[in-house]
């Protein structure tokens, strides 16, 4: 399967997006005592996230993420 970067960069948007909504879930979850470390990763996760996912949606209008003219590279394939 080849892919373009501005695809890649959607689809990890889209995946980022997703992922937040589930650790906002977790994190809005009533308070267990046995999972206070993780609450607090996955805050730090989704604190991340935001910070990412500006950064993402920024690059994907730059000519790098446009560039069409640069051959697609296979995500699943070795070649570089």
């Amino acid at each position: 399967m080849f892919i373009t970067p501005l695809k890649l960069i959607d689809r990890t948007i889209d995946h980022l997006e997703i992922l937040a909504e589930v650790l906002t879930d977790e994190v809005n979850e009533p308070l267990n005592s046995e999972l206070e470390a993780e609450r607090k990763l996955c805050k730090e996760t989704l604190l991340t996230i935001r910070v990412l996912l500006p950064k993402l949606k920024a690059v994907r209008c730059t000519p790098v993420a446009m560039t069409a003219a640069q051959p697609a590279h296979c995500p699943s394939c070795n070649e570089g």
